[in-house]
């Protein structure tokens, strides 16, 4: 009952949000969105419910078979038609005895069917959110780098107005100004691809979402890095634990037993048992009728074999899903190690050596104590080790989440 009701009103909170603009999404937010809306994973459910059908057709047992076969009606002399004493009446119902356990291994191997196909959604479900991770990551950079694309604008703007009063009162050349001037494309071209973007990260949230309205999705939330103590080791563990591709191979495995134990069934013979009435004139008399195949031929060798094969190549993917679950983790790992140095570097050293440069070159500009050149050269790499810092901290966020993808864990809080 609690379950049906959380649907609900996650459904009607998703209607709500899709019939108009709402308020900023948190990620937590748009990954609850994505699994109620997302079309692709409404029809991996909807193949999921498919393949659950099968074990209803599974667990079904043989039809029973109705034999009528009434004879010796003489409808060419009706003088002689006498339905007491001169037909023939021979009925029976065969039902059809499976032996070998042919319908336990059915629903067994059904319900694995089912397993695999589980642990195949969740591993679409487990991509599809990274892919919202990453847009969400992407569109919280873009709007830090439109709003510091913004403030650079602005205060080069500022720079150039003063730099238009040193013009007219003769401090500097027309030539110097100019300079000053051409700069200034720089900052409306950061802009502009800061607007893009945006715009570009939007769409793809609002795709992934199927968000109708995407001028009206925004989202919340910051690039602070995240404070984790990670294990190696332990990462393994978990990904082994719940990584749903690993899990579908290693269900693989017993599907491919299962399937080996139903073929082997399937080689079993079959009897048919047919109780019978018959009536021939006035008598009336009961029998019965056995009926199996003479399995000389077809022992269902080739099913055997095939499947026998497949248990084989099972065992061997398995092993391979474990390797590549391992070598995902210890990959991810090493960039996440890799990034949070490098976001390190930014938030400690780079990023305020830099802006101290700036203003003090800025500074000695304007008194005359050093170069147009210099000054240039000192606003160019003051915005690059800001845009640098923003990607810095973008990556470190991504690095995080493609570390949870590979152990199928989330380990932001």
């Amino acid at each position: 009952m609690k379950r049906s009701i959380g649907i609900l009103l996650l459904g009607l909170s998703c209607q709500a949000f899709a019939g108009g603009p709402g308020q900023p999404l948190t990620l937590q937010e748009a990954l609850a969105l994505l699994r109620a809306q997302n079309p692709t994973l409404a029809s991996a459910r909807a193949h999921m419910a498919a393949v659950q059908a099968g074990e209803t057709t599974a667990k079904l047992r043989p039809n029973p078979v109705l034999s009528l076969a009434n004879e010796d009606f003489n409808v060419f002399n009706p003088s002689k038609f006498d339905i007491a004493n001169g037909q023939e009446f021979t009925d029976n119902v065969a039902f059809l005895m499976e032996r070998g356990h042919k319908r336990l291994r059915r629903m067994e191997d059904a319900q694995l069917t089912t397993l695999v196909a589980g642990h195949t959604y969740r591993d679409n479900q487990r991509q599809l959110e990274l892919l919202l991770k990453t847009a969400f990551v992407g569109m919280l950079q873009a709007k830090a780098a439109l709003k510091l694309a913004q403030e650079n604008l602005s205060d080069y703007s500022r720079t150039l107005e003063a730099n238009q009063l040193r013009l007219q009162s003769g401090d500097i050349s027309q030539t110097e100004f100019d300079r000053i001037k051409v700069e200034e494309a720089r900052f409306q071209t950061d802009l502009l691809n800061a607007d893009l973007a945006l715009a570009q990260t939007r769409m793809q949230l609002a795709t992934l979402l199927a968000v109708q309205e995407q001028s009206s999705l925004d989202i919340q939330g910051t690039l602070d890095r995240p404070a984790l103590s990670l294990d190696a080791v332990k990462l393994r563990a978990a990904a082994l634990a719940t990584r749903p591709d690993y899990l579908a191979a290693v269900e693989g495995v017993r599907k491919a037993q299962a399937d080996l134990a139903l073929a082997n069934a399937n080689g079993a013979t079959d009897v048919t048992l047919a109780p019978e009435y018959k009536r021939n004139g006035p008598d009336n008399t009961l029998g019965f009728t056995v009926q199996f195949p003479l399995r000389v031929f077809d022992r269902n060798q080739g099913e055997k074999l095939r499947t026998s094969r497949e248990l084989e190549a099972s065992r061997f993917a398995e092993s391979a899903a474990r390797q590549q679950v391992i070598s995902d983790v210890d990959q991810s790992f090493a960039a996440f190690q890799t990034a949070l140095r490098r976001a390190d570097l930014y938030s400690t050293d780079y990023l305020q050596r830099a802006r101290l440069v700036r203003d003090r070159t800025e500074f000695s500009y304007r008194n005359g104590a050093t170069n147009l050149l210099d000054y240039l050269d000192a606003v160019r790499s003051y915005r690059d080790v800001e845009l640098a810092a923003i990607s810095a901290e973008s990556q470190l966020l991504l690095a995080v989440h493609q570390l949870s993808f590979a152990t199928a864990t989330e380990l932001l809080p």
